[in-house]
């Protein structure tokens, strides 16, 4: 048996960008994080393209993650479960 995780993607990226942090850097872009998140930050030259360069990270990351069976940052309010499976053989 293999462990995979399962959560609903759109319901995760919705309450991390719920979360996240919007600040005008020296130069002028707006950068944008969500505090707990390792790698869930973006930038962008409006807060419109800040928050969609963000919602393409939090998505690269989860998905990523998954795919590599890494750790997902666990947020408020979202259920990540982990099922037993069948192991997969060629």
């Amino acid at each position: 048996m293999s462990k995979v995780k399962t959560l609903s993607l759109s319901q995760y990226v919705q309450a991390a960008l719920n979360r996240a942090f919007y600040e005008v850097d020296e130069n002028g872009v707006i950068v944008a994080r969500v505090p707990g998140a390792s790698g869930f930050f973006s930038q962008g030259s409006s807060f419109e393209e800040a928050r969609a360069n963000l919602r393409d990270a939090i998505e690269g990351n989860v998905v990523l993650a998954l795919q590599l069976g890494l750790s997902i940052p666990a947020l408020e309010g979202v259920v990540i479960e982990e099922q037993d499976v069948p192991a997969y053989t060629a």
